[in-house]
């Protein structure tokens, strides 16, 4: 016998096509009224733009409990049940820079620190004669904002001697603006950030392209895969800053880094078949790679800018 019709529930608005279901069979419309009111709006926003449903809770779960499996289910076509790596990178992302503002914590600082006798002898430089500290400047990441310093004047000639020897002369000068106003570096690294983070995606994608998998790949499918790692790095991120916020210490820096090469190497084995030592040798390549493209990419991007405000 054959099937009973499905019962006709209207015509599309937008066709004229007549509807069985929600949505219309020709044209893909959605039946729903959309003049409802403020908070179905909010829901459909949260839903569509920033993908924050069942499906992207549990497609955030899968990400980071089971790695590499979000990735292995979209190459082998079993999709329906989770976000897209796109937009579950942007959930990601919108979570990461959220969680950011919400720290307070800065994500790029020159940091001051004065040294100890013990240190200076052990470097080899003299202390200033008036007794003003000697500082040591290094470049912090992820920490809270600094204060304004204003350089002593032995340092500021001091770092002037540096400069000048290692003919760049106006290093001096912008090292001091820095210090002076810690917050025009940070507003740079703002701006800058998420689009080298967005760059730096299809590059290790390429990188992961170019070593032989045991699973015949596509492009896409490396692309879906550094899109899940970033994802996950995000993550990692978010649930790091309390930690980062409270303190500096080398093993706040180590321990993550090291979260996410064995999350990486997990993720490739299972996404790519390798034995496990092949995808760590892999993802250790393809991450020192990164950081390294990373930290170049911000070290121009702060230097261009505080050289512009200079001028």
């Amino acid at each position: 016998m054959p099937a009973p019709a499905s019962p006709v529930l209207g015509h599309c608005r937008n066709c004229g096509h007549p509807r069985a279901d929600r949505f219309c069979a020709r044209c893909g419309q959605d039946s729903r009224d959309h003049s409802r009111e403020l908070g179905d709006l909010l829901r459909d926003f949260v839903e569509h733009v920033l993908a924050f449903d069942l499906k992207s809770a549990r497609s955030f779960w899968t990400l980071v409990a089971k790695p590499g499996q979000l990735t292995l289910d979209w190459a082998e076509g079993r999709r329906i049940q989770w976000v897209s790596p796109f937009r579950l990178y942007l959930g990601a992302s919108f979570l990461f820079y959220v969680a950011l503002w919400l720290s307070g914590l800065a994500l790029l600082q020159i940091q001051a620190t004065p040294m100890t006798l013990d240190a200076l002898n052990a470097a080899g430089i003299p202390p200033h004669a008036d007794g003003t500290p000697v500082y040591q400047f290094e470049p912090a990441m992820l920490v809270p904002p600094v204060p304004p310093l204003e350089v002593p004047p032995l340092t500021s000639q001091r770092l002037q001697s540096y400069a000048d020897e290692a003919g760049m002369p106006k290093l001096a000068a912008i090292v001091q603006k820095i210090l002076a106003n810690p917050a025009q570096l940070n507003e740079a690294a703002d701006v800058w950030m998420p689009r080298i983070l967005f760059a730096l995606v299809p590059l290790c994608a390429c990188l992961f392209a170019l070593f032989r998998a045991r699973r015949p790949l596509l492009f896409l499918d490396h692309l879906t895969f550094a899109l899940h790692l970033q994802g996950f790095i995000f993550l990692l991120a978010v649930a790091m800053m309390p930690v980062w916020y409270r303190t500096d210490h080398l093993a706040a820096s180590i321990i993550p880094g090291l979260v996410i090469l064995a999350y990486g190497t997990l993720a490739h084995r299972r996404a790519y078949g390798n034995a496990l030592w092949l995808s760590a040798l892999k993802v250790l390549v393809v991450l020192a790679i990164y950081l390294t493209l990373l930290l170049a990419g911000l070290f121009i991007v702060a230097v261009a800018a505080l050289s512009l405000s200079f001028v």
